[in-house]
């Protein structure tokens, strides 16, 4: 590389992304004793913290707990001057936030929440939503950088019918018309990512011949987030096959940037060890759920929206990563992983 070169490359901005559902739901909801949320915490400012640059996190929630403040304090101290978490909309006497924080070690210049309509089954008691943020990497480089949680499921593989399923449908066509709302007259260049635990899992079943493929709802879904909508007749089998569900008059691209770099949906939750004899067994068993044990499914993302050809920040797919954050347990601690999720990370590139 010649020396001009090397100047060029080490002058470009540069910026490593994470998303990561934490799994530090509020006081008294765990799957086994206390789901070690204090110890977790700790072990995430001293030992993934310092390691990014903008993090993304779900179910980090403020409800009944002072682990947000603990954990903005800590941030702040590590070099993220900036911050956001997503209100709590109080319209019952009980309501629980819907547990995002965005943190960024580079300037937020605009920013905006909403909050979508109730949920179902346990969801309906938290106030789920989505953080927007445009964030400067540089003076010439801006990213428009969205975080949700999305409606979550409570059953294996359910049915487009479901009614988790529908609710998560509609809210990603919200989440959709928000974007739009955003960026509606930001430059081209300057890309729009979504990020966050959207609970669609994207990968076929394990007994499905083709694991390199696409479930029938995640297609759902960047056909919802793209703009082109769904058939409406996958709910009610008595619509027209024509009439279409969420659909949008403007159509973007979207890239699924983990399966671009996989080639198909790496296991985020419930992840398995396959023995030499073909036996399988859980890969965490100490905060993930008893239901959800074997379930191997990918439900975490980084999404690209729009045309990336004329974008002035590259996202690097080879970068593009799942991290397992294993906990290394020569301090003994109690649980093997950082959560029931694995997060997931990019770099990013400006120019």
């Amino acid at each position: 590389m010649s020396e001009s070169n090397e100047v060029n490359a080490q002058s470009k901005t540069k910026a490593r992304l994470l998303s990561c559902n934490l799994f530090l739901r509020p006081p008294l909801i765990k799957n086994n004793y206390s789901d070690y949320k204090e110890d977790r915490l700790a072990y995430f400012i001293d030992n993934v913290l310092a390691n990014y640059d903008i993090i993304c996190l779900e179910e980090m929630f403020s409800f009944g707990s002072s682990r947000r403040t603990r954990l903005l304090e800590a941030a702040d101290k590590a070099g993220f001057k900036y911050s956001l978490t997503l209100p709590c909309k109080v319209e019952f006497k009980i309501a629980i936030d819907g547990g995002l924080v965005l943190l960024s070690r580079f300037p937020i210049k605009e920013s905006n929440t909403m909050i979508y309509p109730s949920g179902v089954f346990s969801d309906r008691f938290s106030n789920k939503g989505v953080l927007y943020a445009k964030i400067e990497l540089s003076e010439k480089d801006i990213i428009h950088l969205f975080i949700t949680h999305t409606q979550a499921s409570y059953m294996s593989a359910p049915p487009l019918t479901d009614k988790s399923v529908i609710i998560r449908q509609e809210q990603l066509f919200f989440l959709r018309k928000f974007i739009d709302k955003c960026t509606l007259n930001e430059p081209l260049e300057e890309p729009i990512i979504l990020v966050g635990d959207l609970n669609v899992n994207s990968r076929p079943q394990p007994n499905s011949p083709d694991m390199n493929g696409d479930t029938a709802e995640y297609l759902n879904m960047i056909k919802i987030l793209s703009g082109e909508g769904i058939e409406a007749n996958q709910i009610d089998k008595s619509t027209s096959p024509d009439e279409r569900l969420y659909n949008n008059p403007k159509i973007v691209k979207i890239i699924d940037t983990l399966k671009e770099r996989y080639g198909n949906h790496p296991i985020t939750f419930g992840d398995v060890i396959i023995a030499d004899d073909g036996t399988i067994s859980p890969r965490e068993t100490v905060l993930t759920g008893k239901d959800d044990l074997l379930s191997q499914a990918s439900l975490d993302y980084i999404l690209l929206i729009g045309e990336q050809s004329k974008q002035r920040i590259w996202v690097d797919i080879q970068g593009t990563r799942v991290e397992e954050f294993f906990v290394n347990n020569t301090s003994n601690y109690p649980f093997s992983q950082l959560s029931d999720h694995y997060g997931v990370s990019t770099h990013l590139i400006g120019s």
